[in-house]
């Protein structure tokens, strides 16, 4: 997992990027033993490069302990993330010039390691993500506040807020480089200009008179920008994701306190994401599989795609106002109706029916869906599993519900049948 070799006055660390878990008592202990040995040898050393196995980090060696989590397990997990980040500040306050050589697909918490390096050299070729928002869970030890404070708020929206993967030349841009070379030699030359003897091996937030890059949180710019982003974040996720919200929050509040108070506020808005149904949810949906070509999946496509259609022309025959109803498809997290003519044409004759609210339209649809979804799967055609995955990648069914099927399975049979016999019965019979 973690690997040194000593060559002089420098040690040279190699870490298995998918072994890097803020979570993990494993991969704690064996950084904890690193750092007792590092700050053993420290006044006899001039540097510690650190380095990372070329493979790409992802999420599926913690995701099954993501997903078990729940809210009486918090508090333990805050103790976890308390005691990873403890060991990150004592990397950063060795007081000897720490240096992370970055190549490949740097991502997730093994960016949040190299971060907590004073400095960063990577090959030209090198790309930069933290993609935790895109399973449900705000990043998390120190990954928020670290980047914030190195490339500034408005420069770290892409990264944290949506999990934009950033070039080496963008990263470099954004503050979150200290250099950049196209071959190992140049590279190599910089890491040793980074461990010259006035190499400068502390953190920029922790050094005196330190300034926001971007501009202070204060300032004009920010403000505006702050009245906006709120409800630019809520146009893009329709409200159904609390990740990048959380996200925003941790980025501004912790911008408002000392570092170590930005670490704990991280924490609490990484465990109340994770212990949220929709992260549950999205990982799921990660780590299921289908094959999209075939042809029972492009028959559940096309079933879903002809049952909304037929729905949506129900609900026009039924005088639904077009702006309720694109409006209630969108709170649904569903794609805009599809347009029919002779549905407009019979909503125009049915003026006398009386009007449906605006909760039934939405329900009517996701039900009409998921209803379709439970015929496939009940006639054999695909499995459960295969049907949520592919309700959502190839026709659209709202993500943050699971997909069709782990929809009704969330609301529960019982209530299911309820409703079946009340308000959505039309949708539901029609099936």
């Amino acid at each position: 997992m973690i690997t040194t070799h000593q060559n002089g006055g420098a040690i040279t660390v190699m870490l298995a990027a998918r072994a890097i878990n803020p979570l993990s008592r494993l991969f704690q202990r064996e950084l904890a033993a690193l750092i007792d040995i590092l700050e053993a040898k420290r006044t006899t050393l001039h540097g510690v490069i650190i380095g990372f196995h070329a493979e790409p980090s992802d999420f599926d060696h913690e995701l099954e302990h993501l997903m078990a989590l729940t809210a009486a397990q918090a508090g333990d997990c805050m103790l976890m993330l308390g005691a990873y980040n403890a060991l990150l500040r004592r990397l950063e306050s060795l007081g000897i010039p720490v240096i992370a050589t970055l190549s490949g697909a740097v991502s997730g918490h093994a960016l949040g390691l190299a971060l907590a390096c004073h400095r960063r050299i990577s090959l030209d070729d090198a790309t930069f993500s933290l993609p935790q928002v895109q399973l449900g869970v705000a990043p998390v030890a120190g990954e928020i506040a670290r980047t914030v404070r190195l490339a500034g708020l408005q420069a770290a929206m892409p990264l944290l807020l949506e999990g934009v993967p950033l070039s080496a030349e963008q990263a470099l841009h954004a503050g979150l480089l200290h250099g950049m070379a196209d071959n190992v030699e140049d590279a190599a030359e910089l890491v040793r200009d980074a461990m010259d003897t006035d190499a400068i091996a502390a953190q920029p937030w922790d050094i005196k008179g330190y300034r926001l890059p971007g501009g202070a949180l204060n300032s004009a710019p920010l403000q505006t920008l702050l009245q906006m982003a709120p409800a630019m974040l809520r146009e893009r996720t329709g409200g159904h994701l609390p990740a990048p919200e959380a996200i925003l929050c941790a980025m501004v509040e912790g911008l408002q306190v000392d570092f170590d108070s930005a670490l704990l506020i991280e924490s609490r808005y990484f465990c109340q994401t994770a212990i949220h149904p929709v992260a549950y949810n999205l990982m799921r949906l990660s780590q299921l599989r289908a094959n999209f070509a075939a042809p029972a999946a492009l028959e559940l496509a096309a079933a879903l795609h002809t049952r909304y259609a037929d729905e949506v022309r129900a609900l026009r025959a039924a005088a639904v106002p077009e702006a309720l109803l694109r409006n209630a498809a969108r709170a649904a997290g569903l794609p805009a109706p599809p347009d029919t003519v002779e549905g407009a044409v019979a909503a125009i004759e049915n003026q006398d029916v009386p009007p449906l609210a605006f909760a039934d339209v939405r329900d009517r649809l996701l039900y009409a869906l998921s209803t379709t979804a439970q015929d496939q799967v009940e006639s054999g055609v695909i499995s459960g599993d295969e049907a949520d995955l592919i309700s959502v990648r190839l026709f659209g069914f709202p993500a943050h519900t699971g997909g069709a099927i782990r929809f009704v399975q969330n609301i529960g049979a019982q209530r299911y049948a309820e409703l079946a016999s009340g308000d959505l019965a039309p949708a539901i019979q029609r099936s």
